[in-house]
C-alpha cells in the first residue's frame, strides 16, 4: 500500500491526509477512513484506521485517511464535532473529484468520535453507498440519524466495549433497517489494544459486498 501525503481544503482550512490510489481502471470505489476523538489523541495514525485501510486497499479501493481540523498539521481547531462534519464532507469531495469516474461508490469508515463525525454525511450524501462504524460511543453521542437509513452498514464492537456495551449495541442494532451486519470482536475493549487483527475478516468481507 503506497500513500502520498495530500492537504484537503476545508472550511477550517487545510486538512492533512494521506491517498492511496492503485491504477484507476482496477478500483471498485473510494474509502474515507474518520479517526477517534482529537481531543484524546485520536489521528489518522491510530492503528484502527491503518488496518481499515489496508484492508480496503487490498480490495482494490482507494483510501484516504485525513486529521481533523487542529489534529497533525490539519488547520484549524477542534469544532464539537459539527465542524468535523464539514472535515468529511471536504475529504469525500476530495477523494471523488480525485477520481473522475461516473460510477466510483465511496465508503465511509468511522472509529468511534469518526463515525459519530462521519455517519451523517454519509447517509445524506449520494456519493456514499455503505458505511461501517467501529465502535461507536452510544453511551456518550446519540446515534438516532442512523434510523432509517438503508444504505449498507457494518457494526463492529468489541465485547468489553465500556462505551458501547453489547447489551446496549444489540437493543439499538435491532431497531435499524436492513442492510446491516454486526460483528462482536470477543476480549476486545473500546480501544482494541492487542485485538485490532480481529478487525481484518468482518471489514474484509464488507468491502467484498461493495
Amino acid at each position: 500500500m503506497i500513500e502520498e501525503k495530500v492537504f484537503i481544503p476545508s472550511t477550517g482550512g487545510q486538512l492533512e491526509g494521506l491517498l492511496s490510489m492503485q491504477e484507476a481502471s482496477s478500483l471498485r470505489g473510494g474509502v474515507i477512513l474518520c479517526h477517534p476523538h482529537p481531543q484524546y489523541g485520536g489521528d489518522m495514525d491510530h492503528p484502527v484506521i491503518t488496518t481499515a485501510a489496508e484492508v480496503a486497499s487490498q480490495e482494490r479501493f482507494a483510501t484516504l485517511r485525513f486529521n481533523f481540523r487542529g489534529v497533525g498539521r490539519s488547520e484549524g481547531s477542534y469544532g464539537e464535532g459539527i465542524e468535523e462534519m464539514e472535515d468529511v464532507r471536504a475529504a469525500a469531495d476530495y477523494l471523488y473529484l480525485k477520481h473522475r469516474n461516473t460510477h466510483f461508490p465511496l465508503v465511509l469508515v468511522g472509529y468511534s468520535f469518526g463515525a459519530w463525525a462521519g455517519l451523517p454525511i454519509a447517509i445524506e450524501d449520494e456519493k456514499f453507498e455503505a458505511m461501517a462504524a467501529v465502535a461507536p460511543p452510544l453511551e456518550i453521542y446519540d446515534f438516532g440519524f442512523l434510523r432509517g437509513c438503508k444504505k449498507k452498514k457494518l457494526f463492529l464492537v468489541g465485547s468489553r466495549d465500556f462505551f458501547c456495551p453489547l447489551s446496549v449495541m444489540e437493543e439499538w442494532y435491532g431497531g435499524l433497517e436492513e442492510p446491516k451486519s454486526l460483528a462482536v470482536i470477543q476480549g476486545a475493549d473500546h480501544f482494541f489494544f492487542s485485538h485490532t487483527r480481529y478487525l481484518v475478516q468482518p471489514l474484509r468481507e464488507f468491502f467484498k459486498t461493495i
